[in-house]
């Protein structure tokens, strides 16, 4: 049936090549319907309870939408009336962006100011009144007594100051806002520093982010495209030394991309950063099926003068590895489908797609790549494979005699570096995602290590009933709350309604220090916080601080950069002290936002990715002891494929020591790659051993010398492909790369020094 097949394929070659692409050319429609989102909540699924937390919080105070315009004085501080104007300037055009829904800065900063038995609540500095040196020096000191403003919107030393703006963005906002929106924003800083230079201008915010990864997905799209084409087709070429087999497997990688994308586009998959990266593994993978074909046709070519005309190898080189590149795919297939446990949907879709696509390169390997090399005209030649037998019969030798030191060495070393894989830290600091060659990466660390606050804790503080919020018992225990947590060494500001309270009690008490307390009774407190929320210009009101019902207030606390551990160790520190201190608040002391989503993600993926690594790591095994026919074989197998990416964790744990999210799922993807040189190393040995009747030893060395080849070029090709990934400037598609670059390097040491020198030693295989 197997020679039936392979005949057929090379005999109707022309008919198998018009019904490949006639097929692919309709898959390949499904690419118009492909989307993409750039939003940072594409990583989080709809059960993830942080994420839902963090809906019922924004219910109450809006969606964080929004972009931060840093403004740094060139000299001195941002207090001259020069300065101070074109602030003021900022201000205003900021309102005028699309979708506007809030401007603060710190030339409009709702300032209190006590007349008589009144208050006045206006600007800091309100646009269009002159004002002189003597007042700009003046309204600095009276900023740097604002407790609401230094910290948030302005450093303590005046240099540093923010315009934040807020905008209204639902799901349903047609176009890509954030895009759009960055857009404006840079324009608006362009034309503002070049009529401004006293000012340096720089851009961060919530949208800032999101814009960040299309920015990612579309620069390695351009960029690292050609480059890893490049990289693999010239290392192709150079080592077949034919234009046939680099036009076969260009041809063949072509394809299943565009079936794998086709179909995403059909099945609704959205696009994401960190699934962008499926057309760089379909091309690998897809190359190593055509190496592995070719690599067996010029040999047989090479060696057998009876199969030396051009359709005859290619019969029986695909007779070879059709049952090798079969089982392959299919390892690598499953590895990619557990993917689909990954708790974070873009690694979903990124398993999907590029299972799909491992698939189509299989069919394609096994019908359009036979039938284009029976129809493409080449010639082996010697020098085609770059590695000679004598290098493998030299290989063989030294195996033969250091068998058990090489077993012993090799097996202690990888157990070694896998021991140390636990050590990682998780860490997902998504401004880290992105390396410095982003804009918002360097204007965002600017902005962490002045002023702080792009990482951010929220709690919505429940009273316990409608206008709680003005109860001098929750008041004070709100207070208590944010003095603790001020008095974290990575907190930077947090800002809560008592501060709100204290500054309107003092206001109403005279100005002075010694009224910068909180209200003692409700009724006042009530008093004080209405006759505040009705001073306030529209724009600017509490919509996003207290509750409708005032039975809940908002409290922001802002870090410095620091780790997701660190993250969650405050925020388990604060509910507890909340549980112990502060009753009132002890059922809503539970931290949420972005922050905390993305500081639980890398543990919870962890988590689900260990079922569908196990699952794969289950059925790759059956699929082994199937292949194989022998439990000894299945094992041995199994050992050499789970020992490499539990060796490059450990490895990465003494060097780099930091793992995210994308690092979970390196061990299921790996897994089901490297399991392929292996497949085709041991298929081969038994193979020599059923229909030669070879020994153990004369059965490796056949195995070196016929599958040799094709297990370095592809390991050379998929490690270079990707290694590319690391040249990305979004930090999981590089770490992903590198990661899996390593294991498969790791991998060809098990694969061509431990599988065969316990082959040789374990005698008694079939």
């Amino acid at each position: 049936m197997l020679e039936a097949y392979t005949k057929w394929i090379v005999r109707h070659s022309v008919t198998v090549l018009v019904l490949t692409l006639s097929t692919i050319a309709l898959l390949s429609l499904g690419t118009f319907q492909l989307t993409f989102r750039s939003d940072d909540r594409i990583f989080f699924s709809d059960e993830n309870p942080e994420l839902s937390r963090l809906r019922d919080f924004e219910a109450k105070y809006g969606r964080e939408n929004g972009i931060l315009f840093i403004l740094t004085a060139a000299e001195g501080d941002l207090f001259t009336p020069e300065k101070l104007a074109a602030i003021n300037e900022l201000t205003d055009r900021a309102w005028r962006m699309p979708y506007v829904k809030r401007v603060d800065s710190v030339t409009n900063f709702q300032r209190v100011v006590a007349q008589g038995d009144e208050i006045n609540i206006g600007h800091l500095a309100r646009s269009g009144i002159q004002i002189d040196q003597h007042q700009a020096k003046d309204l600095k000191s009276a900023a740097l007594k604002e407790r609401l403003l230094v910290g948030r919107l302005l450093t303590p030393d005046g240099k540093v100051g923010l315009v934040a703006v807020q905008f209204r963005l639902t799901d349903e906002t047609p176009g890509d806002p954030a895009a759009e929106l960055m857009s404006e924003a840079r324009a608006i800083a362009s034309d503002f520093s070049a009529r401004h230079p006293e000012l340096k201008l720089r851009i961060s915010g919530s949208l800032a982010l999101d814009n960040a990864f299309g920015e990612a997905s579309a620069r390695d799209g351009v960029f690292l495209t050609p480059i890893t084409f490049a990289v693999i087709f010239v290392l192709i070429g150079f080592i077949f030394r034919s234009w046939a087999v680099v036009l076969t497997t260009f041809s063949v990688v072509a394809a299943a991309i565009g079936s794998a994308m086709g179909s995403a586009g059909l099945l609704q998959i959205p696009l994401s950063a960190p699934s962008v990266s499926v057309p760089f593994i379909i091309l690998t993978l897809a190359t190593a099926d055509c190496i592995h074909l070719a690599s067996a046709v010029f040999r047989t070519s090479l060696a057998d003068p009876r199969t030396a005309d051009r359709a005859g190898s290619v019969v029986h080189g695909l007779r070879l590895t059709l049952r090798p590149i079969t089982m392959t795919s299919l390892t690598t297939a499953i590895g990619f489908f557990s993917l689909t446990f990954s708790e974070s949907p873009p690694f979903r879709h990124l398993g999907i797609i590029a299972g799909i696509g491992v698939i189509s390169a299989w069919l394609l390997a096994i019908t359009l790549s036979p039938a284009l090399m029976s129809l493409l005209p080449w010639r082996a030649k010697s020098t085609s494979l770059l590695i000679p037998d004598h290098w493998w019969r030299v290989l063989h030798r030294r195996i033969v005699q250091h068998a058990p030191v090489i077993i012993i060495a090799v097996a202690f070393t990888g157990i070694a570096a896998a021991a140390f894989a636990a050590s990682n830290s998780l860490d997902d600091r998504y401004v880290d995602y992105f390396d410095n060659s982003f804009d918002f990466r360097r204007d965002t660390d600017y902005l962490n290590r002045h002023l702080g606050g792009f990482y951010n804790l929220e709690y919505s503080l429940k009273s316990g009933k409608a206008e709680g919020i003005s109860q001098p018992d929750y008041i004070r225990q709100v207070d208590a709350f944010a003095q603790w947590l001020r008095q974290q060494p990575q907190v930077t500001h947090v800002a809560a309604l008592s501060d709100i309270m204290r500054t309107l009690n003092q206001a109403m008490n005279g100005g002075g220090e010694a009224a910068y307390r909180l209200p003692d009774e409700a009724r006042l407190a009530g008093q004080f916080l209405w006759l505040y929320e009705m001073s306030l210009p529209v724009g600017l009101d509490m919509r996003e601080q207290v509750s409708l019902d005032k039975s809940e207030s908002r409290m922001t606390v802002s870090l410095e950069d620091i780790s997701t551990e660190q993250v969650l160790d405050l925020a388990a520190r604060a509910q507890k002290w909340a549980l112990e201190n502060a009753p009132l608040l002890a059922d809503s002391a539970s931290a949420t936002g972005t922050t905390i989503l993305f500081s639980h993600i890398g543990k919870r993926n962890i988590e689900q990715m260990l079922s569908g690594t196990l699952l794969a790591l289950l059925l790759i095994s059956i699929l082994l002891f199937f292949v194989f026919y022998s439990l000894l074989l299945g094992g041995v197998a199994i050992f050499s494929n789970l020992i490499p990416p539990l060796a490059a964790l450990g490895g990465w744990a003494l060097f780099v020591g930091e793992v995210g999210m994308a690092v979970a799922t390196i061990a299921a993807v790996t897994l089901g790659i490297v399991v392929d040189d292996t497949i085709h190393f041991i298929e081969a040995a038994q193979r020599a051993r059923r229909m030669d009747n070879a020994d153990p030893v004369q059965a490796v060395l056949t195995a070196m010398q016929q599958a040799g080849p094709g297990i370095t070029i592809t390991t050379a090709v998929l490690a270079a492909g990707f290694s590319c990934l690391y040249f990305s400037g979004f930090q999981i598609n590089a770490w992903m790369g590198l990661m899996t670059a390593i294991v498969i390097c790791v991998a060809f040491v098990f694969d061509l020094l431990f599988i065969p020198s316990i082959l040789i030693r374990m005698r008694r295989w079939r």
